[in-house]
């Protein structure tokens, strides 16, 4: 293999990996930094603000402290915003506390699904961006209830009445219809919290709150690197054989 065949390759390596480490996050399974304390340990999905507090067990590590968001979703994500993002800084050397503003329901933009989810603090470098690692709580979702800690395998559902306890009926809310979907332009979804509609951009997955496009261009430059610099190498290899 020539020199020039090799630098080809290697470029067209470098370039895969970027690729891959923009479309393929981290896994979930790095260690997290700590625990995130709740002002609250049980309450429902669609109760403002989902609880009053989240505070970090300690603070970011060094270098991260800039800004934070405290977070909810499934293990391992994708995790939607509970409060503004907080950009006072010096949070490596204060732990992060914030007060959420909106309610679990609002932040998915719909209503979760029973099981395991997971209240996150993640710490931002200016120039490094996110730290690898989160603090960490995971919470139980059953029904229209949350609490604190992962599933108890046997566990009796959230809403269950006490044993021996009459079954109340159910009462059907009123029906919605023609509603725009949560986060249609200049068509705001129904207040399912009882308060203020929040502005769904806050629940978007980026450190200032806002949907941005950079991750997509970002993705989109990559795949069309990888193509030219594949085809380089292509190109360069049939008119080697035809010379």
């Amino acid at each position: 293999m020539t020199r020039a065949r090799a630098s080809l390759a290697a470029l067209s390596a470098i370039a895969v990996a970027a690729l891959a480490a923009i479309a393929f996050p981290a896994p979930a399974g790095a260690a997290p930094l700590g625990s995130v304390k709740l002002s609250k340990s049980t309450g429902t999905v669609d109760q403002n603000p989902i609880f009053g507090s989240a505070s970090a067990s300690r603070p970011c590590p060094t270098g991260y402290g800039s800004d934070a968001m405290v977070r909810i979703g499934p293990p391992g994500g994708p995790y939607s915003n509970v409060a503004k993002p907080v950009t006072d800084g010096g949070y490596d050397k204060k732990a992060v506390s914030v007060k959420p503003n909106r309610s679990f329901t609002t932040a998915l933009a719909g209503a979760p699904k029973s099981g395991e989810w997971w209240v996150v603090v993640e710490c931002y470098s200016e120039t490094l961006g996110m730290h690898q690692e989160r603090f960490i709580t995971p919470i139980t979702v059953n029904g229209r209830r949350w609490k604190l800690g992962p599933p108890v395998k046997g566990a009796a559902p959230l809403d269950a009445p006490p044993q021996g306890q009459p079954v109340p009926p159910t009462v059907p809310g009123p029906e919605v219809t023609g509603a725009a979907p949560v986060g249609t332009e200049g068509a705001p979804g129904p207040d399912v919290t009882g308060g203020a509609t929040v502005d769904p951009r806050l629940a978007s997955n980026d450190r200032s709150g806002e949907g941005s496009p950079l991750s997509s261009v970002l993705w989109t430059g990559g795949v069309l690197l990888v193509l030219a610099l594949v085809g380089g190498v292509a190109l360069f290899s049939w008119r080697r054989r035809m010379s």
